[in-house]
């Protein structure tokens, strides 16, 4: 399994600041059904390592917590679906800063096989004190680099919520 930060660059695709090819995968065997796709639950998994993979980048990843005993922690995620992933192809990820607030984090990546888009994840994070066992407010650092990365236009497909409508 071939696994690889590919580093990080700022783009502009239209108005969305993306932090592009921030991790990527190669599909192992053991992420596979039975017909050679990508079972759902591993997308969580890829989309998880690209998680780290972010917040290394931005400041606030394992060495920040070693370093503060602050952390982010995942509270709420919503993954979509829209293409299929076969064993060996490779998954890349494209990040973005949805938003933020003094205490949590909304985040979202974009992952493609090539330029195949094939699906979309969001989390909804929160920077916590271990220590404490409760949330605390970003540094002031922290809040000027997630300023830096922040969309300045959400993708419509962002901060939705699923559900049937009832008749």
């Amino acid at each position: 399994m071939g696994q690889s930060l590919i580093g990080f660059a700022r783009s502009v695709k239209g108005e969305t600041m993306s932090l592009e090819n921030i991790y990527s995968v190669e599909v192992p065997d053991a992420w596979t059904d039975h017909y050679g796709h990508m079972n759902e639950g591993y997308y969580v998994v890829a989309a998880s390592d690209a998680s780290w993979a972010l917040q290394a980048k931005l400041g606030i990843g394992t060495d920040y917590y070693d370093a503060t005993g602050f952390a982010l922690v995942t509270v709420e995620a919503h993954v979509r679906y829209l293409d299929e992933v076969n064993r060996g192809e490779t998954l890349s990820f494209n990040s973005l800063i949805l938003g933020y607030d003094s205490k949590r984090l909304h985040t979202a990546h974009v992952f493609k096989v090539g330029e195949r888009e094939c699906g979309t994840i969001e989390f909804m994070w929160l920077h916590l004190d271990h220590k404490a066992g409760r949330t605390a407010p970003f540094p002031e650092e922290i809040e000027a680099r997630l300023a830096q990365h922040l969309v300045t236009e959400l993708p419509d497909w962002a901060s939705r919520q699923i559900g049937l409508k009832k008749k």
